[in-house]
């Protein structure tokens, strides 16, 4: 029985060192456990080339039964089949690794508990694997923190293409202006040159003839300074400036006026007249100003030293020259801008129709600017030479001149009634600026 435990032992060892054989091709181990389990099958493997298998003796035939039964007999038979039933136990349970193992490890090696070099080896494996997971956790915060920088930039880019996007509409939007602008500009220019066209055919034409044998002694006449054929665009106060201010002053002022007239008075027709009679009048007063200035100034140059004293009524008949008369004029056009209208204002009161059942409104804020506002305007009327001219003394409706009252029949427009706005010519009997608007029937 001791030589088929010996078989057993020699067969587990083989089977071991086989099984650590397929350890190897099968599963990847660390340098350290590797090189123990080689260790351990060249151990196993030396072990036994270097015990021989000794030849098992012969089993000695069993001793023949003796007369008696003994206790003795009974005891070794008992250990007899104690060591079959071990043996059987053992090639059962090898048989049943057998069927269980793979085709590659044809018998299983029992579980053997881990040794302290591969207790060493996990060890340093699990803490290599926590380092590794550490390192990855650096880098999923390292990414993170990338990703929110990188949102942030892209959250500044998209505030920064709408500002750039609000900018460029802006910039259109300028550039529209800046073009409106210049076709503004080209068209006032263009205006500019047909006017400077016109004023050079007027300067081309002979203005004055000469008699073909004057007298000899006579002078040699001036050329007046006719800012009428040489309008000079450089003054402000120019006939073409004053037409535009005109019809400024129907549009604003005379209407800001009128609807103030008709909370006292419902009758059109009264305040009409009225409001045409105050502009006549300022355009009276602003003439008698005038007049006095050229007058004071022709009666200082032919008694100088009356300029110490007022100008006496007796020398209301002196008449400046009009060499004179126009370079006052001249310099009056130059400030007109400050002219004081206070004075003549209240001389335009003396001229009104004190008649009128309104004329007691002149006190009114509205008509007081209205009035003040027709002062201005006609003083630059008359200082200019030679003066333009307010009509309102036509009878016959004339298309070419007259504009109807809105509440007038076009087609039985015959014979003007009154008078609403008067008509503005550039001097008496020259050219048309301005239409006046009438009531005709």
């Amino acid at each position: 029985m001791s030589g088929d435990m010996k078989k057993d032992i020699r067969s587990e060892a083989r089977s071991f060192s086989a099984s650590l054989t397929n350890v190897f091709l099968l599963k990847r181990r660390d340098p350290q456990s590797k090189n123990l389990l080689e260790k351990a099958q060249q151990l196993i493997d030396g072990l036994l080339a270097e015990t021989p298998i000794k030849p098992v003796p012969a089993t000695p035939p069993p001793r023949p039964a003796r007369g008696g039964t003994g206790m003795g007999q009974l005891w070794v038979k008992l250990d007899e089949l104690k060591r079959e039933n071990d043996d059987l136990k053992r090639q059962r349970t090898r048989s049943s690794d057998e069927k269980a193992g793979s085709p590659k490890s044809p018998k299983s090696p029992k579980f053997q508990p881990p040794t302290p070099g591969q207790v060493e080896a996990l060890s340093a494996e699990l803490q290599r694997s926590k380092l590794e997971i550490d390192s990855l956790k650096a880098q999923i915060d390292k990414l993170q923190k990338t990703i929110k920088e990188h949102q942030m930039v892209n959250s500044n880019l998209r505030d920064d293409c709408k500002r750039s996007k609000a900018a460029l509409e802006a910039a259109q939007k300028s550039a529209m202006k800046a073009r409106e602008d210049t076709k503004k500009m080209e068209a006032s220019l263009q205006s500019v040159k047909a006017e400077c066209e016109a004023m050079k055919q007027k300067m081309s034409q002979p203005t004055h003839t000469t008699p073909t044998k004057p007298p000899i002694c006579s002078p040699k006449p001036k050329m007046r300074t006719d800012n009428r054929l040489t309008e000079n665009i450089s003054e402000r106060c120019r006939p073409s400036n004053i037409a535009v201010a005109y019809t400024t002053l129907e549009s604003q002022e005379w209407m800001d006026a009128k609807e103030n007239l008709e909370e006292f008075t419902d009758e059109e027709e009264t305040i009409t007249q009225f409001l045409c009679d105050i502009l006549m009048s300022s355009f009276q007063a602003s003439q008698t100003a005038l007049e006095s200035v050229e007058r004071v100034i022709a009666y200082v140059l032919t008694n100088p030293s009356s300029a110490l004293s007022m100008l006496p009524d007796s020398h209301r008949s002196c008449q400046l020259p009009d060499e004179f008369g126009d370079i006052v004029c001249q310099r009056l056009r130059a400030t007109a801008d400050k002219f004081n209208t206070d004075q003549v204002a209240e001389l335009a009161k003396t001229y009104c129709n004190s008649s009128s059942p309104i004329f007691s409104t002149l006190s009114n804020p509205s008509v007081q600017r209205y009035l003040h506002q027709c002062c201005a305007l006609t003083w630059q009327m008359a200082i200019q030479k030679p003066q333009m001219k307010l009509h309102v003394t036509d009878t016959r409706f004339d298309p070419a001149h007259h504009q109807l009252w809105w509440s007038c029949n076009k087609t039985q427009a015959r014979q003007i009634d009154y008078f609403i706005w008067p008509v503005l010519y550039d001097y008496e009997d020259g050219n048309l600026m301005v239409k006046g608007c009438v009531h005709a029937s």
